[in-house]
């Protein structure tokens, strides 16, 4: 897995983001009296020291895992810069870039949901979130190969350890009294990686990636990432190109988001277009259409 997000305060589309002078709100804090105990700058989201980030990857199994594919010496570098953004980046032998193994950037923020995803009348609370802001997992000492071919966007092979950074994050945002965590996919095959331990805010956003994944079941990641980019997954309701929208995924940790993804009104939305949409690939078109384009541009800057 190799999955790269940029910055995302800019691209919400379901939620607003509530700051208040300058600064989120963020209810789930701890007393800032213990926190100015040690500096925050080497404390992942002003809670998690280098040691109990060890603990945890170690207890989650990430570390062993690591151990399997050669990368047995591993060092934890974090940090946060001026606009709150808290890093962990795990590394391999030495803290230099050419041995990055995970780059995680977060940041806390409260959200509130725009209305139309309730009902008339229902009170919407702020949620407590964390958003991803970066996320790239790469394995330095590995090339591409035939049967795990390289995916737009991606530099090097993947590490797979996407469900140990859902971990990571969940043990993370429960600790801190967190709703969920919140990212945005930039690409079709990122949106479906993380379908895994996601689900999109927007209950039609759910039903088109789902409905994509059922009809397109027998292709591979990188056909389905190529046929959104070259247009040729056809959208039969609409007899046109599908788009792929990047929009909010959330991993839901409370049991008051819990509750919103099994409302009857998120429920029903995403029954109703799930079975309304239907998609056909044009296989043949996608392999001419990535040929003409790979011509001028490299694979890894799409």
């Amino acid at each position: 897995m190799s999955v790269r997000v940029g910055l995302k305060g800019s691209r919400l589309k379901s939620f607003k983001k509530v700051d208040v002078l300058g600064q989120d709100i963020d209810f789930g804090s701890e007393d800032w009296s213990l926190r100015s105990l040690t500096d925050p700058q080497k404390l992942f989201l002003g809670r998690f020291s280098e040691n109990d980030i060890r603990n945890i990857i170690y207890s989650i199994g990430l570390v062993q895992h690591l151990d399997s594919l050669g990368f047995s010496d591993i060092h934890i570098d974090i940090d946060r810069d001026i606009n709150y953004i808290s890093y962990c980046k795990l590394y391999w032998q030495d803290k230099i870039p050419e041995n990055l193994l995970i780059d995680l950037r977060v940041s806390e923020h409260t959200f509130i949901p725009h209305e139309r995803f309730f009902d008339e009348g229902v009170e919407i609370e702020p949620y407590q979130m964390i958003l991803i802001e970066w996320l790239s997992a790469q394995n330095p000492r590995a090339d591409f190969e035939p049967s795990r071919p390289q995916l737009p966007g991606q530099v090097k092979p993947g590490l797979g350890v996407l469900k140990y950074c859902f971990q990571l994050l969940h043990i993370t945002a429960s600790e801190v009294f967190k709703d969920g965590f919140l990212d945005i996919p930039t690409h079709m095959h990122g949106a479906m990686m993380y379908s895994k331990a996601f689900k999109f805010f927007d209950p039609v956003q759910e039903a088109i990636l789902r409905a994509v994944m059922r009809d397109l079941r027998n292709y591979s990641l990188a056909d389905i990432s190529w046929g959104v980019i070259t247009e040729t997954i056809i959208d039969l309701e609409k007899d046109r190109p599908a788009v792929y929208d990047p929009g909010e995924q959330i991993h839901y940790v409370s049991k008051r988001m819990k509750k919103y993804f099994e409302s009857y009104k998120y429920v029903t939305t995403f029954n109703k277009y799930y079975h309304r949409k239907k998609y056909r690939f044009d296989y043949e078109e996608m392999v001419r259409r990535r040929e003409e384009i790979l011509r001028t541009k490299k694979i890894e800057d799409l």
